[in-house]
């Protein structure tokens, strides 16, 4: 993208989408039931579903008028090969990660609050945070830096840690920008979404799978 009028259109519909997940965010934690659905186990889902729905109809018609954020082609090679690198990733965690409360504490009573909070982290927090940080974020800074790839995708990550904010413990975020760097590296490597979906999913699944596990096999 050469132009200089694409080039600034574009970073502001990427900045405009970060400024609709805020939005969004920021309105379900006004709401007046916040601190019941966080008791019941509820919220997580909801605010799940409720960036899903905007920011992948965004991310869709802003792909129908520029070229830039692919969704991109899936790899079986690549996909086994990230896959190895994310479980090494993943392992050496074990050395420094201290436990977070906080994940357990999302999921309420019941098998089926459980089931719900590991669907919205599996299978639609992946795609809307990709969409919003590989996609929209990454490629905000790579149009006025494609060179600086690196710098690019270690901004990204820091901004995609401090997002978590959830968390408390500074190893978490540590181990947060490590991930998004292995994301990154998987979007430019090839070419799209796809991967980084993939691997995000994979990831939220290994994280979730012990409650599942407790839960499933009571």
């Amino acid at each position: 993208m050469n132009n200089h009028a694409d080039k600034v259109t574009c970073t502001l519909l990427c900045m405009g989408m970060c400024l609709v997940w805020y939005t969004l965010t920021v309105i379900v934690s006004a709401l007046p039931g916040y601190s019941v659905l966080a008791e019941t186990g509820m919220l997580m889902p909801l605010l799940c579903a409720v960036e899903f729905s905007a920011l992948v109809p965004l991310y869709r018609w802003y792909s129908s008028r520029y070229a830039n954020i692919p969704i991109g082609t899936f790899s079986w090679r690549q996909a086994v090969l990230f896959s190895v690198l994310l479980l090494g990733l993943i392992a050496s965690q074990s050395f420094y990660l201290q436990q977070e409360s906080w994940t357990g504490g999302q999921f309420g009573e019941g098998r089926s609050k459980v089931i719900l909070f590991s669907l919205a982290v599996v299978l639609l927090a992946p795609v809307f945070e990709e969409i919003l940080f590989r996609g929209f974020v990454m490629q905000g800074l790579l149009l006025w830096a494609p060179k600086q790839r690196l710098a690019c995708a270690l901004l990204t990550s820091i901004g995609f840690a401090a997002m978590h904010t959830q968390y408390t413990h500074f190893q978490t975020l540590i181990a947060l920008i490590a991930l998004s760097l292995l994301l990154c590296y998987a979007r430019l490597l090839s070419g799209g979404l796809r991967l980084p979906i993939f691997l995000h999913m994979l990831n939220n699944l290994i994280g979730v799978s012990p409650w599942l596990w407790i839960t499933l096999t009571q």
